[in-house]
C-alpha cells in the first residue's frame, strides 16, 4: 500500500551519616530500619565519587575466551590493597599475590577463569579497595580465541598476520590506523565485527578492508545500523590471497581508552532477535535480523518467569559452527506476535490481542504493515514501537484509522523527543475495531528492518531513577543513593528499598507528589569488605493494584559507558555498594532548630570525633542533597585540636517545603593517605515558619451577640517575629477584625461580632490565615472551624 502525498511529506521533514554516631533522633530511627525521608522536590545532582575509591580504565583485552584462563592487568588508580574483584559472569576470580601484586596504586593482575559452557555476551566488572568500590567496566566473554594487537600493526606494511577466526584486541592510537592481514580463499564469505562503542569504549570505529597486493579498497563501513556506531561488513572474496585491514577512530583520537574487539570470521552479524520480545514463561523460536543471518537455524528459548529479568541475550549459531554477537530478546508479561505477511491491505490485517505486543518487518522500500485490534467506547490505550533500544536501526511511524470508514483518528509524532516519536496515546470513541498503520519512518526495508510494537491500556505508572550506580559502606555508617521520580498519571507514595543481598537493608518513602529522594542503605551484622552488586525495587498501589519495578540507573550506566546511549538492558538496574573500613573519625550532624524556613537560615553543627590515635585536621567536603535554590556553603577545617564546626546554611525564599536528606562528609591525612570519612547524614525539614490553631471550637452566635476566640501559634525554625492574622471565610454579617500575634508571643484573642439582622447559618469552612510579616509575608491558614448564627 502507498502512502498519500501530505503523509510523505511529514515524514520527509521529520526525517531531515555520622559513623557510630547519629546526628539526630529521625535518623537514628533511620539506621534502626524506620522509614528514611524523601526529598520533596527538585533536580539533585549526582553525587562525585569517591576520590579514594578504585578508577578502573578500560580493561584490556575487553574480554577473553570461553573456557580459557587469562591473567589480565588491569590499571586505573587506587588500586592497591584489593578487598575484591567482582564479575558478573559465571566463572573463578583470583587476586595474585606474589610479585607485590596489589601493592600499586597504577596497576593490578587479576587472574579469570570462564567456564566452557558460559554464555557469550557482555558482563560487568568492578573493583574494590578499603576505601570503596570502582566505576563500572564492561568484560566480554566470547567463543572466538583471543589475538592481542602488537605495536607493529600502527604500520600498513608491517601489518599484523592474525588467523581466521579470531577476536582481535586492539586498542587505537589517535592519528594512526590499526593494520592487520588475513588470508582468505575464493568464494570464502567473511564477517567483520568491531565491537567498540557497544561496550563501553569512546572509540567512533570504522574499518577498510583492502586487497593485500594492489591495495584497493574493497569494503569500508563506519555506523553500521543497529550497533551504535560501531563498524561491520561481510565481504564475499572472488580471490585467494592475503587482504589487509585497517581500524582507526573517526575523528582520529585515540588512547589508553579507545579499546575495541575486532570479530573476524564466517560469522552472522544479527542486530536484533525475531520475535523482538516473547512472554515470560513461554517458548519460542527465535531467528534473527541483520546482515548474513540467512541460513541461520532458529534458537530455541525457554523464556524465564522471573518478572524481575527483562532481557535474555541469544546467540546466532553460524554454518562454521562459530557465534554471531547476541542479540537481545525482551521479556513481557503479555501474549506476542510475529507479522504474517502478507499484511498490506486492510482485508489481509493481522488481528492483535489487547494487551499484547506484536513483532513485524518492513521486508521491501514503502512497505506498510496492518493490524486491526477491537476497543470498547471510552477505553484509553497506548501504542508504541519499540526499535533502537533492541538493537534495530528501524524509526516507525504509525497511522491510527477507524477500520470501518478509514478515519484517521490518530497518529504518532516523528518530531516528538523520543520515546515520544514512536508512541500514539489514543481512547476508542466507539466500540469496534481499530486499524493500525505502521511504516518506516525513512521508506527503508529489508531483513534487518524490524520493530517490535505495543498495544496496552493507558496506565498510571512511575520510574525510579538512582543518580549513581554506586556508593560505599563501612560498618555503623550509611551509604546514601539519591534519586529523581517520574510520575506518568500517579501522584501517589512509592516505598523504594534494598532487596537483595540479605545482609543490607534500607527503605524510604516518597510522599504523595513529591518527584525525589535519598535511599539510606546500612548493613546487617559484620559483611565482608570488598564489591556487593545490590538490588533496589520501587513499589506502589496504582488503581488499586500492587505495582514493582527495578529502580533504574541507566543514566550513571550510560554516563559511566562514555555516555553509550542504549547501554546493555541487563545493566538498567544494576547497582553496587563497596564495603569498606571504618574511617578513622566521624561526623554528627545536627540543626539547632527541628526544622528550616525558607528565608531563614538554618544553624548547622557539625560535630567531629576521632577513633584512637586519630588526631588529625578534618577538611569538610561540600554537603550533598541540597534544596533547590540553595547554594553549597564553604565549609571549613575542624582543626585537630577542636571537635565541632558550625555554619549557617542560608535557606533561599524560594525554596521549597519538604524533607530533606543532606549528607555530609570529610576527608583527612592518615600518614601520606587521603582517607574520607564515613557519610553522615542530616534530616532538615523545610516548613512553613509557624502553624496556627483556632479555638474554642465550634463558636456559636445569637444576632448581636459576641464571642471570643484564641488564634494560636506554633513557631518553626526559629520564626519570632510578628505573624499578622486573620479569619476568613465568615457567616453573612459576621465580622471579626484583623490582628497580630507580637513578637516571641504566641497568641492573640480576636473578637467576632454577628449583626442583629444577620440570619441563622453555619459556616464550616473559617480558618485563621497567618502572615510572617518579617520574613517574605510566608502565609500558613488554620485548620478550619465552624462558626454557627443560630435562631434568637
Amino acid at each position: 500500500m502507498g502512502m498519500s502525498k501530505s503523509i510523505r511529506n511529514l515524514r520527509n521533514s521529520a526525517s531531515s551519616i555520622a559513623s557510630g554516631a547519629i546526628a539526630s533522633a529521625s535518623l537514628a530511627a533511620v539506621l534502626a530500619g524506620l522509614l528514611a525521608p524523601a526529598i520533596s522536590q527538585g533536580q539533585q545532582k549526582p553525587p562525585p565519587p569517591n576520590p579514594n575509591a578504585p578508577t578502573l580504565a578500560m580493561p584490556y583485552p575487553m574480554g577473553m575466551q570461553r573456557g580459557a584462563t587469562l591473567e589480565i592487568l588491569l590499571t586505573g588508580g587506587n588500586l592497591a590493597n584489593p578487598t575484591g574483584f567482582w564479575a558478573s559472569f559465571p566463572g573463578k576470580v583470583a587476586i595474585p599475590t606474589e610479585d607485590k601484586n596489589g601493592a600499586d596504586n597504577a596497576k593490578l593482575k587479576v587472574r579469570l577463569e570462564v567456564p566452557a559452557d558460559a554464555p557469550l555476551g557482555v558482563y560487568a566488572i568492578r573493583l574494590a579497595n578499603k576505601q570503596g568500590v570502582s566505576n563500572l567496566r564492561l568484560f566480554c566473554v566470547d567463543d572466538l580465541p583471543t589475538i592481542a594487537e602488537v605495536d607493529a600493526s600502527r604500520n600498513k606494511a608491517a601489518a599484523q598476520l592474525v588467523s581466521v577466526p579470531c577476536v582481535v584486541a586492539g586498542k587505537a592510537d589517535a592519528e594512526v590506523s590499526d593494520w592487520f592481514k588475513i588470508a582468505a580463499k575464493a568464494g570464502q564469505r567473511l564477517s567483520f565485527d568491531v565491537l567498540g562503542r557497544r561496550i563501553g569504549s569512546p572509540i567512533d570505529p570504522q574499518i577498510s578492508l583492502y586487497h593485500g597486493k594492489t591495495l584497493r579498497e574493497l569494503a569500508h563501513d563506519n555506523d553500521s545500523p543497529g550497533s551504535q556506531s560501531d563498524a561491520r561488513l561481510s565481504y564475499l572474496f572472488k580471490e585467494s590471497g592475503e587482504y589487509l585491514i585497517e581500524i582507526k577512530d573517526v575523528l582520529n583520537r585515540g588512547g589508553a581508552d579507545y579499546v575495541y574487539r575486532l570479530r573476524i570470521g564466517e560469522l552472522p552479524l544479527a542486530t536484533a532477535t525475531v520475535p523482538m520480545a516473547a512472554k515470560r514463561g513461554s517458548k519460542v523460536q527465535v531467528q534473527f535480523a541483520g546482515p548474513q543471518v540467512e541460513g541461520v537455524a532458529p534458537v530455541e528459548v525457554a523464556v524465564p518467569a522471573d518478572p524481575a529479568q527483562t532481557v535474555v541475550w541469544v546467540s546466532p549459531k553460524g554454518p562454521s559452527g562459530h557465534y554471531g554477537w547476541p542479540a537481545p530478546l525482551s521479556l513481557s508479561g503479555m501474549e506476542e506476535k510475529v507479522e504474517q505477511e502478507p499484511n498490506h491491505e486492510p482485508a489481509k490485517a493481522n488481528r492483535l490481542p489487547v494487551p499484547g505486543g506484536v513483532t513485524g518487518r518492513f521486508q521491501m522500500s514503502d512497505d506498510t504493515d496492518l493490524y486491526v485490534f477491537g476497543a470498547k467506547k471510552g477505553q484509553k490505550l497506548t501504542v508504541e514501537a519499540q526499535t533502537l533500544e533492541l538493537g534495530s536501526s528501524t524509526l516507525v511511524y504509525m497511522i491510527l484509522k477507524n477500520a470501518k470508514t478509514g478515519a484517521e483518528l490518530a497518529k504518532s509524532n516523528p518530531q516528538a523527543a523520543p520515546p515520544a516519536d514512536q508512541k500514539i496515546d489514543f481512547t476508542a470513541p466507539d466500540d469496534g475495531d481499530y486499524l493500525l498503520e505502521v511504516q518506516h519512518l525513512n521508506f527503508l526495508g529489508g531483513p534487518s528492518e524490524v520493530y517490535h510494537i505495543t498495544i496496552e491500556p493507558a496506565r498510571s505508572e512511575f520510574e525510579v531513577a538512582l543518580l549513581a550506580d554506586r556508593a560505599d559502606l563501612a560498618a555503623l555508617s550509611v551509604a546514601a543513593f539519591p534519586f529523581q521520580v517520574t510520575r506518568r498519571g500517579y501522584a501517589g507514595p512509592i516505598d523504594v528499598s534494598v532487596v537483595a543481598p540479605a545482609n543490607l537493608t534500607g527503605s524510604t518513602t516518597v510522599k504523595a507528589g513529591q518527584a525525589a529522594g535519598t535511599l539510606l542503605v546500612r548493613s546487617k551484622g559484620d559483611v565482608p569488605l570488598g564489591p556487593v552488586p545490590v538490588v533496589i525495587h520501587a513499589k506502589a498501589t496504582v488503581n488499586g493494584q500492587a505495582v514493582t519495578v527495578p529502580v533504574s540507573t541507566r543514566a550513571p550506566i550510560s554516563a559511566a559507558l562514555a555516555n553509550l546511549p542504549y547501554p546493555p538492558l541487563h545493566l538498567h538496574a544494576h547497582a553496587a555498594i563497596g564495603i569498606k573500613e571504618k574511617a578513622p573519625f566521624a561526623l554528627a550532624v545536627k540543626t539547632e532548630a527541628a526544622e528550616a524556613a525558607p528565608g531563614l537560615a538554618a544553624n548547622v553543627t557539625i560535630t567531629a570525633m576521632r577513633g584512637p590515635g586519630f588526631a588529625e585536621d578534618i577538611v569538610l567536603n561540600p554537603p550533598q542533597g541540597l534544596p533547590p535554590n540553595v547554594p553549597a556553603p564553604k565549609l571549613g577545617t575542624i582543626a585537630k585540636d577542636k571537635t565541632e564546626f558550625k555554619f549557617p546554611l542560608p535557606m533561599n525564599a524560594k525554596t521549597p517545603l519538604g524533607d530533606y536528606v543532606l549528607i555530609f562528609s570529610g576527608k583527612a591525612k592518615v600518614g601520606k593517605n587521603d582517607v574520607n570519612g564515613d557519610p553522615s547524614p542530616l534530616l532538615l525539614t523545610v516548613t512553613l515558619p509557624f502553624e496556627l490553631k483556632v479555638g474554642p471550637a465550634p463558636v456559636n452566635l445569637k444576632p448581636g451577640d459576641k464571642a471570643k476566640v484564641k488564634i494560636m501559634a506554633t513557631r518553626k525554625a526559629g520564626y519570632k517575629g510578628p505573624i499578622a492574622v486573620e479569619l476568613r471565610n465568615l457567616p453573612a454579617k459576621v465580622t471579626a477584625a484583623k490582628s497580630a500575634i507580637p513578637q516571641d508571643k504566641t497568641e492573640v484573642e480576636v473578637e467576632l461580632a454577628a449583626a442583629p439582622d444577620a440570619a441563622a447559618a453555619e459556616a464550616k469552612n473559617v480558618d485563621a490565615l497567618g502572615t510572617a510579616t518579617a520574613l517574605n509575608n510566608l502565609q500558613s491558614a488554620s485548620p478550619p472551624i465552624a462558626v454557627r448564627v443560630q435562631k434568637k
